[in-house]
């Protein structure tokens, strides 16, 4: 059965799919094409007629990650004219809390209306209202340089879509009042960028962070502007020329250029930026210390609930090691991208008189050699195991995944509903006590925070 629902922008159609009304694909800003590539998003888009939303639209334009198998690899076209979000709710009458997701993908990779990231479980499941964002990626949503572009484009994506959401949430049956933010990796970086900046005041309640890499912090400047000027001179820009000139000679090039040199660069200055050069900037806070201080001053100031968590084998996602030396390595690693930063900022937030919950995701499958790797808790939280056909999953038995799927679902539920989590189940993280949730899929115990002795 179809549903059309009256938006700023225009009429838009969708369907019934289960238990939930989805609508793929709408747009939230102007397609970032010609002049408009390195600039700011435009939300005046508008359309005659009724807008078909009944399918999966393009995601970013990307190359395919290598370091994706244990998760899959994305399946969906690609195309510049991707500033569109996906709505999930269980019907148009409801009044039901906002939950937003900022998929992960280090900034290069990825979409937000995966089928694995499919929005219809969870809002037919927990009585929510699931919005997924597709937003610019890699150079196309990072890249600076003086004259092109000195804003961070990926972000101003992300807040104009919130900005939308604010204003038209209401005709799917949602909250504007109840929202929570929630990603996962580079996803969850950004509802920290997002959150540490004034102007996102007011557009959520809540955020959910899982697996956050806050250890690579943001890039200052000075680190932007040296990766724009060698990623343009591998575009074939001719830096001498105005700015102008540059800006119409990159905004001529074809987005197949731009993903070449973008390849040619990695070798140059991946390693140096811990395979991670396209990412925000901010000169006033871009150590992954001053990162987790300046969100979790700002989450005090608004009250802003906090779930954040991890997976116990988070590097097995991009390296296994072979050996107890490697496996040492890849620990440390994992602690100072991972762990160390985000429960620093668990720490300040709820220190400073926030609503903290932290977890550990340590549940794996019986055949998989990933672990409990990144990623891992994903299928879990959507409800979709099945859309999840990968390798981090091997063995693993329906009855299981449901198991897991169930238990997940409730937590994160209830949390997404604006609802207290059951103290005896899962305890606050509050200074002193430092109580983590673990996820074994058994008997998913409450345990205190572990400290490596150096």
């Amino acid at each position: 059965m179809d549903y059309t629902v009256k938006t700023e922008g225009g009429w838009v159609r969708g369907e019934r799919r289960g238990g939930a009304v989805q609508f793929h694909g709408i747009p939230y800003a102007k397609p970032p094409v010609g002049d408009r590539r390195f600039a700011l998003p435009d939300p005046e888009a508008v359309w005659e007629g009724v807008y078909d939303a009944r399918f999966r639209r393009p995601m970013a334009p990307q190359r395919a990650e290598k370091s994706d198998s244990p998760a899959g690899t994305a399946g969906l076209p690609q195309d510049e004219d991707c500033l569109t979000l996906s709505v999930s709710t269980p019907d148009l009458q409801g009044v039901y809390p906002v939950t937003v997701w900022f998929h992960g993908g280090a900034n290069c990779y990825g979409g937000g209306d995966l089928e694995c990231y499919d929005g219809g479980e969870l809002a037919a499941g927990e009585k929510i209202v699931c919005v997924n964002l597709n937003f610019r990626l890699g150079a196309l949503g990072f890249l600076q340089y003086p004259g092109l572009n000195e804003e961070n484009l990926s972000i101003e994506d992300q807040l104009c879509a919130l900005r939308w959401i604010q204003r038209n949430i209401r005709a799917f049956g949602g909250d504007p009042d109840r929202v929570t933010l929630f990603g996962q990796s580079a996803g969850g970086n950004a509802i920290v960028h997002i959150l540490s900046r004034r102007d996102s005041e007011g557009l959520f309640q809540q955020i959910v962070l899982e697996s956050p890499s806050l250890g690579r912090g943001n890039h200052r400047k000075e680190d932007a502007f040296r990766i724009g000027k060698v990623f343009l001179e591998e575009l074939g820009i001719d830096l001498s020329r105005t700015p102008e000139e540059i800006r119409r000679a990159v905004c001529e090039k074809k987005v197949s250029d731009i993903l070449d040199a973008t390849a040619r660069v990695w070798p140059v200055l991946g390693a140096e930026y811990e395979n991670m050069f396209f990412k925000p900037v901010s000169d006033s806070w871009h150590t992954p210390e001053q990162t987790a201080q300046a969100a979790a001053e700002e989450a005090a100031r608004r009250h802003i609930r906090v779930l954040i968590g991890f997976a116990k084998d988070e590097m097995r996602a991009f390296v296994i090691p072979r050996t107890p030396e490697e496996e040492e390595k890849v620990l440390r690693q994992q602690e100072q991208r991972y762990e160390v930063p985000g429960l620093r900022f668990a720490g300040a937030a709820g220190r400073a008189g926030c609503e903290v919950y932290t977890y550990r995701f340590i549940w794996r499958a019986p055949d998989s050699v990933y672990g409990a790797c990144h990623c891992i808790e994903l299928p879990f939280v959507f409800g979709n195991p099945d859309a999840w056909k990968v390798p981090m999953l091997e063995g693993a038995s329906r009855q299981e995944l449901q198991k897991l799927t169930k238990t997940v679902q409730r937590f994160w539920g209830m949390f997404f509903r604006f609802e207290s989590l059951p103290e005896e189940e899962w305890p606050a993280y509050t200074p002193g006590t430092e109580k983590i949730k673990c996820f074994d899929n058994k008997e998913n115990p409450v345990v205190g925070l572990e400290r490596r002795k150096d």
